[in-house]
């Protein structure tokens, strides 16, 4: 199967493989609140790009990418400066000043922390209104007292499209459903390596 790139306003060219269940797993996402469940290695960050442009594009910027840790936050956000065709994009780690913090949080698409995030939303120092996408990966770690919890209930009400990742959600359905919950997810989006979407770029590699 030939390879095509993705053409979009605001993708660079040539740096996006077409992949239709990336496109069929983003398109879910964009009309609700979702949690993509798609196994590692198969694109869950070029999901997110395809519902982040499509934001852009429809002038619905303001964007937040949580991830658990620096250095997945660090991959988001090499990822994003080379693939959106855009150029405030933020980087948001505890390492950062608050002074610093306070001037990268205008950027209107934010990589960050979870920890941080909810520290600054306590703090005033960032306003949830300004989002219109928040991004959840690793979104099977939204149990207990983990920040995604608490940044999830910042949002709750507000006209926000928020949009769950993670490789694999747990088999016992009374977790799963507390994930579900705490991020107010409406659908499940899933594909394995047998979706018939998928096997198409797994028997080419």
């Amino acid at each position: 199967m030939s390879a095509k790139n993705v053409e979009h306003k605001f993708i660079v060219p040539n740096s996006v493989e077409v992949r239709d269940y990336q496109i069929n797993l983003a398109n879910q996402a964009k009309n609700e609140n979702c949690l993509v469940i798609l196994p590692t290695g198969l694109g869950k960050t070029v999901v997110a790009l395809h519902v982040i442009a499509d934001y852009i594009a429809k002038g619905n910027g303001g964007v937040l990418f949580l991830a658990p840790t620096k250095v997945l936050v660090n991959q988001h956000y090499e990822f994003l400066k080379n693939t959106l065709a855009i150029d405030d994009i933020a980087l948001i780690t505890g390492e950062d000043l608050l002074a610093k913090r306070r001037k990268l949080w205008i950027n209107s698409i934010i990589c960050a922390t979870p920890e941080i995030t909810r520290n600054d939303i306590a703090r005033k120092i960032v306003d949830t209104n300004q989002f219109n996408l928040v991004i959840f990966d690793e979104a099977h770690r939204a149990v207990g007292d983990y920040a995604y919890v608490s940044i999830a209930e910042q949002l709750s009400g507000l006209d926000i499209r928020i949009l769950g990742m993670t490789a694999t959600l747990p088999s016992e359905k009374e977790k799963a459903k507390e994930i579900c919950d705490n991020l107010h997810i409406k659908s499940l989006a899933e594909r394995n390596d047998s979706s018939p979407d998928v096997k198409p770029y797994i028997q080419e590699t």
